[in-house]
Formats: C-alpha cells, structure tokens, sequence
C-alpha cells in the first residue's frame, strides 16, 4: 500500500527518518504558536522524529501530547506525556523527538520554564486500505474476555486490553502484540491467546485495496 507519512507538530517543516520503508514519504507540516520556536538555537535545531518502523507495520496512527522545559543550556528537560495517542511507541518517539530540540543557551530562567505544549500528529495520508472484520462467533469462549472491538480513536471507557495485528491466510492473525497499559502482564498474555482463537475476514462486498492490519481491543467481561 502507498501511503504516505504525516508527522503533524508545533514546528517548523523538516524531513523525518523513514529509512528503509518503501514508498513511504513524509510531508512538510506547519507549525503553531503555542511552541516556542523563537526559543530555538538555529531553523533546523528541532527536526521531526522518526515513524517507528514497527508502528508502520501495523499502520498505527494517533496524537500524542508532550509538555516540556527548557535548561540553562538549552537541552530540553521535564519531557512529560500528556495525552497518549494510544500506542507507547508513538509516545516514546514522540518523547525522543522533543527531547532532540535543541534551543538557545543561557535563556533568563522565567523564559525558559514552560510548561510547553507540543503535539504530534501520527498520521497516515491517502486512502486507507479495507481492513479484515471479525467472522461472527469465531472466538473462543471465555470467562474472562467478552470479544473483540475494532481501535475506536475517539475517547472510550471501554476497559480490555488494546491489542494489533496482521491477518493472514484463513483469516488467522499472526504477529499479535498488545499494550500492557499498567496492565497484569497475564491478563495481557490471555488477550493475545484469545484474539489468535478469532478468525477474520474481508467484506467481499467492499471495493478497495485490502490491509492486513487489525487494531482493536480485547474487552473484559
């Protein structure tokens, strides 16, 4: 599939790492106000970060909110997560990302002491490829998980234990990885066991180029 990278943040355009990804590309964004880009050493002392490769396996996309502070030296320090977009590995990119800026030394200490905001937009552009469904009561009974919902990005109170994976042939997922979240790493186990017993298939009825990435969430009974 050829889509291409976004990393939307509150600076200025600059080119990020997407080294040995295929057709991959990324696209100049804008910045905003409320990051201190006059506080910068130099135009291209805060370039984007990296798209983790992993997170482009599974086509994961989200935004993630950062604050942060600046030193004496000008290194920024007190990185701190705000808002998750869900996927820690967008959040730690996005984390090394702010943390590689680099601004001016010497700054007077009120200038300098934020919090500043800054948000990362994980975006993938183009036409999203048709993603697998789930074959209706092909999970495993439990006692413990009541299904499988499909990766809702807007705010939810769902509990259950996020998961990603990548359909293969017999509609079997395979390359099942899950966010603990605070999570008991045996709970965590027993979602993805129990997300390989489901069985996923496309809707022959929908046009369009087909993604074997599954998003979704195992849910708690």
């Amino acid at each position: 599939m050829n889509r291409r990278l976004i990393i939307g943040v509150c600076v200025a355009a600059a080119a990020a790492s997407v080294a040995q990804v295929p057709d991959r590309h990324v696209a100049p964004v804008s910045g905003t106000p409320a990051f201190p880009r006059h506080l910068l050493a130099d135009a291209g002392s805060c370039p984007l970060p990296a798209w983790p490769r992993e997170a482009l396996l599974y086509e994961l996309q989200g935004g993630t909110t950062v604050s942060f502070a600046i030193g004496a030296d000008g290194i920024v320090e007190r990185a701190r997560l705000l808002r998750s977009s869900g996927w820690k590995m967008l959040d730690d990119a996005a984390l090394r990302g702010i943390g590689a800026c680099r601004f001016k030394a010497g700054l007077d200490p009120a200038e300098r002491a934020g919090p500043f905001p800054m948000q990362f937009a994980w975006k993938l552009d183009g036409e999203a490829g048709v993603t697998p469904l789930l074959r209706a009561g092909s999970c495993q009974a439990s006692a413990r998980f009541a299904g499988f919902a499909p990766f809702d990005p807007a705010p939810t109170d769902a509990s259950g234990v996020l998961v990603r994976f990548l359909v293969g042939e017999g509609g079997v997922p395979a390359r099942v990885a899950a966010e603990a979240n605070g999570q008991p790493a045996a709970l965590v186990a027993q979602a993805r066991d129990f997300v390989q017993s489901c069985r996923f298939d496309y809707d022959a009825t929908v046009p369009g180029e087909r993604s074997a990435s599954v998003t979704g969430r195992v849910l708690l009974q």
